[in-house]
């Protein structure tokens, strides 16, 4: 069968596909980080998990889990879905304004129920006329199984505190805390099962909201820096105290009153007590695959000791964070300050923050694998009505790739611009970046063996994995059989014209970079390959294959070639130095080998239309123009084979001279970087050749 007919695999797959949506996870209180969920749950391109906790009890929710006795706290599941729900808008408003009204301040018990009787369908049973009103008005704009969603749980509470005999105080009650701890018994009295039901109620999917631990009960306590206890998490946050916390913990139920005294005035025995009373909370077991898989991990701005450094303490979470190496971890610093930060700075909160997510010191992963950045905001004006968290030592912070420091505050708002903190970040995993397009140019092949021979090289060497696209140009009498040509990973062109023609044809079609490679026989093809691989994400000028780096090969190339003209060779070695220290005196970069015959460079530097191809000298041009604008190159080594110098072209003593003079005349020129030096002309056009 021809050549031609044989199928042809595909260098790439060009079938559609769905981009990939970026995995964020983030680390929320209740509504702290509310800009934040906005931001990241408005972009389609983002798949949002909010972790939360659930040790919140105060008012309401302190009253729903001092009833049921075995649950965490509803309170901020509630808000963040409200939250999420709003920005999506996957259910009326009217429901949501109904899930966050409170009952009266007062309310007594028979007329919450019969208002819970009235959400859920029963028409004789109508609240007080004092709050009667608002609640009909929102109840009538919600459909009929919404409601009866609703009314379901609500009754089911209602059945359990009419019959259990205990007490309930409805006073300032959330009715969406309510319809959770119905959802609560209705699930089997199963936490985080009872968090996916309520989502279900504002149309939000089962995971987009997740506890951060399997479910266990816990109770938040801490001491202050005085040994003061704060035996609630309400305390904690209390507005009308100001604390210095010194320490949380999670207890595995409320401290009784002999425990709270013994606490609160036995100084270092608190922390035996309290330790002695840790619960062990399991990392919620759908989590550790969303970590795991995370693009972006996002400690988010809030009450810290109340509502963000508890979660830091679940067991399991750390390792799953620090098992994930590629993703980035930020860590968000308040703007302003509250009572349970009260004296503090951000570099402590950033402190804080990987003193719990290292079991408080006792886990041996290093802060980075933790968090990658912090974020500190400095507002740049001064304002002394308002507290804003103090920058505080920045200078003691032991790595400044961890922190970024700047305005992050939305005008004089008090409150984050979530597009100014996760613009960089988010952007960063945008589209991928376009993939960089480089033309080879195979030049002192004297046949099309040597051709085919170099591009063989370049698939065994693996050019077909590196993220570049190649167009590989050949000049020469014969162009190969087309069968063959469509079977290589990359484009071939063929240059009947010559070397001189290949500038035309590289130009109009954009590529990046050009590598230039002599084909002679001296340079194996795979070398092409590690250059490539330098090139793909675009931030070198050059790439600069260098034979001295290859100590054996130099040596070995030097004794073959001038076994018997120990002069020669003498001469040779110490000309090819000379060239390198002229690069290091005249332009402070010394380059090994000015004379290789593989090396990539920027297009714009290559295809200059005052830039010679077909000149012997045209490396030391590139050189200059380089090394006088100070561009990045990187030199690699590359192997080589030397050949008798019958059968190439060797660089003399007087070649080396005028590249001496290119160097020094670029440097001395007042032209731009990319011109050739005055006075140069080019002599009659001879085939490329790296110079030996």
């Amino acid at each position: 069968m021809p050549w031609h007919n044989l199928p042809v695999p595909p260098a790439h797959d060009a079938g559609p596909r769905e981009p990939r949506r970026l995995q964020v996870v983030l680390f929320s209180g209740g509504r702290g980080s509310s800009a934040l969920t906005r931001q990241l749950i408005a972009s389609p391109a983002v798949h949002l998990t909010l972790a939360i906790n659930g040790y919140d009890d105060g008012a309401s929710t302190g009253e729903v889990r001092r009833f049921l006795g075995d649950s965490l706290g509803p309170s901020d599941f509630r808000k963040n879905a409200s939250t999420v729900a709003a920005a999506l808008g996957t259910c009326p408003p009217a429901l949501i304004d109904l899930l966050d009204l409170r009952f009266p301040v007062g309310y007594a018990a028979p007329e919450a129920l019969s208002a819970m009787r009235f959400v859920g369908g029963d028409l004789h049973s109508r609240p007080s006329e004092a709050f009667g009103g608002d609640l009909a008005r929102i109840v009538g704009a919600i459909e009929y199984s919404s409601r009866a969603r609703l009314g379901a749980r609500l009754l089911r509470f209602g059945d359990e505190v009419t019959k259990s005999g205990r007490g309930f105080n409805f006073s300032d009650c959330s009715v969406g805390n309510l319809v959770f701890a119905g959802g609560f018994l209705l699930t089997g009295r199963h936490f985080n099962r009872a968090v996916d039901d309520y989502c279900a109620l504002v149309g939000l999917p089962a995971g987009l909201i997740e506890n951060v631990t399997d479910g266990t009960n816990a109770w938040l306590v801490a001491l202050d820096d005085e040994g003061r206890l704060l035996a609630t998490e309400e305390a904690i946050v209390d507005v009308a105290r100001p604390n210095r916390i010194r320490e949380i913990y999670l207890v595995d139920r409320q401290l009784t009153a002999a425990e709270r005294v013994l606490a609160g005035t036995s100084g270092a025995g608190a922390d035996a007590l309290l330790a002695e009373r840790a619960a062990v909370l399991p990392i919620n077991p759908r989590l550790v695959p969303k970590i795991a898989a995370a693009d972006l991990i996002i400690y988010a701005p809030g009450t810290q000791h109340s509502s963000l450094f508890p979660s830091y303490l679940t067991t399991g979470l750390a390792e799953a964070i620090a098992g994930n190496l590629t993703a980035l971890k930020v860590l968000v610093t308040n703007i302003q300050t509250d009572a349970e930060i009260s004296g503090s700075n951000a570099v402590d909160l950033v402190k804080r923050a990987a003193y719990y997510l290292t079991n408080k010191g006792r886990a041996r992963l290093p802060t980075p694998f933790l968090i990658t950045h912090s974020l500190i905001n400095d507002p740049n004006h001064a304002d002394a009505t308002t507290p804003y968290v103090p920058l505080g030592p920045t200078e003691a912070i032991e790595d400044p790739r961890l922190v970024r420091i700047g305005n992050f505050e939305d005008g004089l708002s008090g409150r984050h611009d979530a597009a100014r903190i996760l613009g960089p970040f988010i952007g960063s995993f945008g589209a991928p970046a376009p993939r960089m397009q480089v033309a080879v140019l195979l030049h002192d092949a004297s046949s099309t063996n040597k051709i085919a021979q170099t591009l063989l090289e370049m698939v065994r060497g693996g050019v077909a994995g590196v993220p570049v696209d190649v167009t590989v140009f050949h000049p020469g009498p014969e162009a190969l059989d087309p069968g063959l040509a469509a079977r290589l990973p990359f484009g071939l062109r063929h240059l009947p014209l010559g070397i001189r023609s290949f500038a035309d044809a590289a130009r109009s079609a954009g590529f990046d970079y050009v590598l230039l490679f002599e084909s002679s026989g001296m340079y194996r093809g795979e070398e092409i390959v590690p250059l490539l691989s330098h090139l793909s994400n675009g931030r070198l000028d050059a790439v600069w294959g260098s034979r001295r780096l290859s100590v054996r090969d130099i040596d070995e190339s030097y004794r073959f070639r001038y076994e018997r003209k120990a002069v020669a060779g003498t001469i040779s070695r110490i000309g090819s130095h000379v060239l390198s220290l002229a690069c290091l005196a005249l332009y402070g970069r010394f380059v090994t080998d000015t004379l290789s015959g593989v090396r990539a460079v920027r297009a714009a530097d290559v295809l200059d239309r005052q830039v010679d191809l077909t000149r012997r000298d045209v490396n030391h041009v590139l050189l200059a123009a380089l090394l006088r604008r100070k561009a990045e190159i990187l030199e690699v080594p590359v192997r080589f084979f030397p050949l008798s110098p019958d059968r190439v072209t060797r660089t003399t003593a007087l070649d080396g001279l005028r590249d001496l003079g290119i160097l020094i005349a670029h440097r001395l020129s007042a032209a731009p970087a990319s011109s050739p030096a005055p006075g140069y002309a080019p002599d009659a056009p001879t085939p490329l050749r790296s110079a030996k």
